[in-house]
C-alpha cells in the first residue's frame, strides 16, 4: 500500500504546472526554515515535505512526512505572496517532565469522576495506563481488566489552565473501527491500481465511491457516477491483491 501512496504522491506532484511546482517548494523551504521546523526536522532525517493550494486562494496546505512515508510530521498553512504562516502543527511529544506534571493531575481527576466511578465500581479491580495523544493533544487513561477496558479522554484548557474529561469510552470498540476503516482506505487505494481503473475514471471527476466487506479481508470497490458503475474490483486487503476487476 506505502508504493501505491508514494506512486500517486508522484504523480500529482508531476501533473503540476512548472510554475506551480516552483511555488510548492517555496512554501515548503518556508515552513521548514522555521526555528521550530528546524529542530524537529532534524530528528527525522530524510523527511520531506509536499504542498497544494487546492482552494487557489494563494494559502498553500504544506504536509510533512518522514522518510518513506512512515510517520505524519504536522502541517502549515502558508500565504504564498507573503510567506506569512497562517498556522501551524507540530505532533511533538511531551518531555519526560511535562508528562509527568500532566499526569499527576488527571489520575486524580479521573478517579475522583462519579460517572467513571459508576462504571468500573471497585477502582482496586483495575489496572490502568496513562497516555498523552500528541496528534490530538489530549490526555487518554484507560482501565482494564481481563478483555474489558474504559478509556477516559481528558482536554486541557490552556486559558483557565484546567484539565476537563471530554469523552468516556470503550476503547476496544474504538480499535474495531478503526481497523475497519483503514481496511477500506486501502481497499480503495489497491481499486486505484487495478487493470483499466485509470482509463475507466480519467476525465470525470463526478464518481462516487461504494465499498462492501464481504468476508474477512476481501472488500468490494465500486466507483459509479450517477446510476452508471464506472469500475469495480475485488480486493483482498490481507495480500494486497486485485483479484478481479470489472470495467462495464
Amino acid at each position: 500500500m506505502k508504493r501505491i501512496v508514494m506512486l500517486l504522491a508522484v504523480i500529482l506532484l508531476c501533473a503540476l504546472p512548472l510554475a506551480a511546482q516552483d511555488d510548492a517548494q517555496r512554501v515548503i523551504d518556508r515552513v521548514a526554515q522555521l526555528p521550530e521546523w528546524v529542530d524537529w526536522l532534524a530528528q527525522y532525517p530524510g523527511s520531506f515535505g509536499q504542498a497544494n493550494d487546492d482552494d487557489s486562494d494563494g494559502v498553500w496546505y504544506v504536509e510533512f512526512y518522514a522518510e518513506e512515508w512512515s510517520e505524519w510530521l504536522g502541517y502549515a498553512n502558508v500565504v504564498l505572496e507573503t510567506g506569512e504562516i497562517v498556522d501551524s502543527f507540530i505532533p511533538a511529544p511531551l518531555s519526560a517532565e511535562e508528562f509527568q506534571r500532566g499526569q499527576d493531575r488527571v489520575l486524580p481527576l479521573v478517579l475522583n469522576d462519579a460517572e467513571i466511578l459508576a462504571v468500573l465500581g471497585d477502582t482496586l479491580l483495575w489496572d490502568h495506563y496513562i497516555d498523552f495523544n500528541r496528534y490530538d493533544r489530549r490526555w487518554e487513561v484507560t482501565f482494564y481488566r481481563g478483555v474489558q477496558a474504559v478509556q477516559a479522554v481528558i482536554q486541557f484548557d490552556e486559558a483557565a489552565n484546567e484539565f476537563a474529561i471530554e469523552e468516556i469510552r470503550d476503547p476496544n470498540a474504538l480499535e474495531e473501527q478503526d481497523q475497519r476503516e483503514a481496511w477500506r482506505d486501502e481497499a480503495i487505494s489497491l481499486a486505484y491500481s487495478g487493470e483499466g481503473a485509470g482509463e475507466a475514471l480519467n476525465g470525470r471527476d463526478d464518481w462516487t465511491t461504494y465499498t462492501e466487506n464481504l468476508r474477512p479481508g476481501i472488500w468490494s470497490v465500486s466507483f459509479v457516477a450517477g446510476e452508471t458503475e464506472l469500475y469495480f474490483a475485488l480486493i483482498n486487503v490481507d495480500t494486497d491483491e486485485v483479484l478481479e476487476t470489472l470495467r462495464p
